[in-house]
């Protein structure tokens, strides 16, 4: 069946999708307006295809692939297809050639929308009726979904096992932020989820809007060809520089990022994770987005290291493949204060909202993370932490640690 894919009104180009809404063909010579195809097809459109498989929901999300089945669906790109591609993110949907559809009848910025998803909350959203849902171009491993209370958007975010970590570390990150007097983050809250063994998932507020969307660090980097001589993090600055962000800005809000996501051991903060801020009419850059999926830190689903060596040598999925490859691109080392860092009562309390978390266990990360506070007061005064990582360091005789998913004795 033929479609047009649209940015709100406006006809980008023509593209074919087969009974399973794979992309067959997409009409490449005839785009309308070539700068408002997606960014990241700016260097070539043949990756439409993949823009499109990309943009639906994963299947190894959540509980995924029993839905679709549940609904009769062959993959992800039919659910996305019967949702006309639509998302809370930007401004792109596909629009059947014989429809008179106009971007006022489905967008879901203002149109309500329905919850075919398999997790449920708290708060009952059964009575919000809609043709279309967002849900079917959510992204990441984690279940979700899209919401809408009181008239507000709000993603509602699961864990990927039976405990909450995952949603705590999010309000942990978040409380950093409120200490630090820093704005620009999305703000978590623990949030009750019927029918799982976990206790909470979180919950945040959507932040973009009609006026605003959002564009991935991968998408920057991938629109132009990078030089063999730049790396992947000069360029994203230079692409938002060119394309109206104030580089001394972006460069201050990435540093303090990368010193909060070290301190917290923060190892997925790769390219989705990272995002800009665009008008959704002159396609300017407007600011970097709020700090958004700080869940996988903490030590989450790890051996806590018990050695500064072992600390610092984590591994992290972003500008670079280790934390300490990552730190050397801060050049102001003094953008979090340290005495309005969350101390290690606050840490704790948080973590005993989770019932099936030991005490040890969480006393070991307590006792890793003001490890790692310390190291960073090292690293703002200036020491290399790659001579710290390489010094002997006393150890602990007869500590062992906890293991990663210790469990709470049965009382």
């Amino acid at each position: 069946m033929y479609y047009y894919l649209m940015r709100k009104n406006d006809v980008v180009t023509t593209v074919e999708l087969n009974d399973m809404g794979q992309l067959v063909w997409a009409d490449y010579q005839n785009v309308k307006e070539p700068e408002k195809l997606p960014l990241e097809l700016a260097t070539s459109t043949n990756r439409l295809s993949m823009w499109w498989e990309h943009r639906s929901v994963p299947i190894k999300q959540g509980k995924i692939a029993e839905m679709l089945r549940e609904k009769g669906f062959q993959c992800s790109e039919e659910y996305l297809t019967k949702n006309l591609g639509l998302s809370l993110t930007d401004y792109y949907w596909v629009k059947p050639i014989d429809s008179e559809l106009e971007w006022k009848d489905v967008n879901l910025f203002e149109n309500d929308f329905h919850n075919e998803m398999v997790v449920d909350t708290a708060v009952d959203d059964s009575k919000i009726y809609g043709k279309y849902t967002p849900n079917s171009s959510l992204q990441g491993a984690l279940e979700k979904k899209w919401g809408i209370i009181d008239g507000e958007r709000y993603l509602i975010k699961g864990n990927r096992d039976n405990f909450s970590t995952e949603s705590i570390n999010e309000v942990i990150a978040s409380k950093i932020h409120e200490l630090q007097g820093f704005g620009n983050y999305t703000p978590y809250a623990l949030f009750e989820i019927k029918k799982r063994d976990y206790d909470y998932g979180c919950i945040s507020k959507l932040f973009t809007s009609q006026k605003e969307e959002l564009i991935s660090a991968y998408a920057v980097v991938t629109s132009e060809k990078q030089p063999n001589d730049k790396s992947s993090y000069e360029q994203f600055i230079s692409l938002c520089k060119r394309h109206g962000i104030d580089g001394d800005q972006l460069r201050m809000e990435m540093e303090y990022q990368m010193q909060v996501d070290f301190i917290i051991s923060g190892r997925d903060r790769h390219l989705n994770n990272i995002a800009i801020l665009r008008d959704a009419d002159t396609l300017q850059f407007k600011r970097m987005a709020p700090i958004f999926d700080s869940g996988k830190s903490m030590f989450i689903r790890q051996d806590i290291p018990d050695n500064n060596k072992a600390l610092l040598s984590l591994r992290t999925e972003s500008f670079a493949a280790t934390e300490l490859q990552l730190m050397k691109y801060v050049q102001n080392r003094k953008l979090v204060d340290i005495s309005k860092l969350p101390g290690r009562d606050v840490i704790s309390d948080l973590y005993h909202c989770d019932s099936q978390m030991s005490d040890r266990r969480i006393s070991d990360i307590c006792d890793a993370y003001e490890r790692k506070i310390e190291l960073y007061r090292n690293f703002q005064l200036g020491k290399s932490l790659n001579q710290i990582k390489f010094a002997s360091v006393q150890q602990k005789q007869g500590t062992g640690k906890a293991p990663i998913f210790e469990r709470k004795e049965e009382a």
